[in-house]
């Protein structure tokens, strides 16, 4: 699908926006017969189609902020998994939000746009061999690679950021650098035909830019609008740009301190993954 072909399917979304986003086929059609392969897989013809990839332990909100964003009547969606049972994203106790697939790896070979969110442990994600295939994969044709947060690092495993600027929860981002990206400390960050999100709040910033580029400046506003977009957070330190230098410390020694229980390989698995890309590190890494 062509940038032309884009900007039609945008064509009367700024009318829908405030619609929910529906179907475009039932479970079966009317004469009995059931949709096709495509249609199964979320597939509208003449509409770009966006793949967001689920997998267990992702970070819920890295997926809904977009979703709200993007899923509307102007795209078809999908959400990819391995298989189709529930994905549960993560969380610190025993009840954790249940995501349902609508596709599997094996149905969806291509995409146009893939969208791929983060996780608090990107470390055990980026060594799952079959997610990391078919992202790699699936993202050489699509025409737009992006994600969230620690997406970024699924990303840059499947090879898909070496040699472009990108960006990922400000705690983890110079590690990009592994996967041959250009770590940039933005909210939001566009090259080329990569967009990518910092940490986990900035995903509503960057469906709104990825809006803004699939269709136009006036959807996505319209889009800002209807969601009432206008952020005022309780505390100014949102940000280690903002924040009390001792409360960055903090966290970075707690969240350090987490990675070094669950990803005790992780500066290992770092580097066979540089290497894999043929990635250079300076000496220091």
């Amino acid at each position: 699908m062509n940038r032309r072909t884009f900007s039609i399917a945008c064509l009367g979304a700024m009318a829908a926006l405030a619609a929910p986003a529906t179907r475009a086929f039932s479970t079966q059609t009317g004469s009995g017969e059931q949709p096709s392969a495509s249609q199964q897989a979320g597939r509208i013809p003449g509409k770009p189609h966006i793949a967001f990839l689920l997998y267990e332990g992702m970070t819920a909100l890295d997926l809904i902020g977009p979703v709200e964003v993007l899923a509307g009547a102007e795209f078809s969606v999908d959400f990819v998994a391995a298989d189709r049972n529930p994905v549960f994203a993560e969380n610190r106790s025993d009840r954790r939000l249940g995501l349902v697939p609508t596709a599997t790896y094996a149905d969806i070979s291509s995409t146009d746009i893939l969208c791929v969110p983060g996780t608090s442990n990107p470390y055990v994600q980026i060594a799952k061999h079959d997610m990391i295939e078919w992202v790699a994969a699936t993202g050489a044709q699509a025409q737009w690679v992006t994600s969230v947060c620690t997406g970024s690092f699924i990303l840059g495993a499947a090879g898909l950021l070496k040699g472009y600027r990108a960006t990922s929860h400000w705690s983890l981002a110079p590690q990009l650098a592994y996967f041959g990206a250009v770590p940039v400390a933005e909210r939001v960050v566009h090259d080329r035909n990569r967009v990518t999100g910092a940490g986990v709040t900035s995903g509503i910033d960057f469906g709104l830019t990825l809006l803004s580029l699939l269709c136009d400046t006036q959807t996505a506003m319209a889009k800002q609008l209807v969601l009432e977009y206008d952020p005022h957070p309780p505390f100014n330190c949102g940000s280690p740009r903002v924040a009390e230098p001792e409360l960055v410390k903090t966290v970075q020694e707690q969240y350090g301190g987490y990675l070094k229980q669950v990803a005790p390989d992780a500066a290992q698995l770092l580097k066979e993954h540089a290497a894999r890309l043929g990635v250079t590190l300076p000496a220091a890494s």
